[in-house]
């Protein structure tokens, strides 16, 4: 698989509106931010400080998060209200091999997926505990 440019969000507007989602997955070195965007299929955006180093340092991590969600897509959630939005923001720490960074999106995935349902099971299961009104 590759990383195709229709799979990139790219954006102040866009990257504010998953922020403002409000679904968040903390790990020690990113945290994931997803929302559900009514597409076709999951989009990533990565927002590096440079607290984080040097810009070659900050490439370095980019491209490896940018693999890590390539070789992870096949295992992204797929059921409602799947496809993402997603947004990496990366905090300051020592670069690490791919496999963590993997590991730390697809268990942050895992969390907002399950945030998201529970959101939707909310709304549905309030909707369908109102029963009309018999006389």
């Amino acid at each position: 698989m590759t990383f195709r440019r229709e799979q990139r969000l790219r954006g102040r507007g866009v990257f504010k509106e998953v922020m403002d989602g409000r679904a968040r997955a903390d790990g020690p070195v990113i945290a994931v931010h997803a929302r559900p965007n009514g597409g076709a299929a999951h989009r990533i955006g990565i927002s590096i400080g440079r607290r984080v180093g040097a810009a070659a340092v900050r490439n370095r991590i980019k491209r490896l998060l940018r693999e890590a969600y390539r070789l992870s897509q096949h295992e992204l959630p797929r059921d409602e209200p799947a496809p993402y939005d997603f947004i990496i923001v990366v905090r300051a720490h020592e670069p690490l091999p791919l496999e963590h960074y993997r590991a730390a999106f697809t268990d942050a995935v895992r969390h907002l997926h399950s945030t998201w349902q529970k959101r939707i099971n909310r709304r549905t299961t309030a909707a369908d505990r109102a029963s009309p009104r018999e006389d």
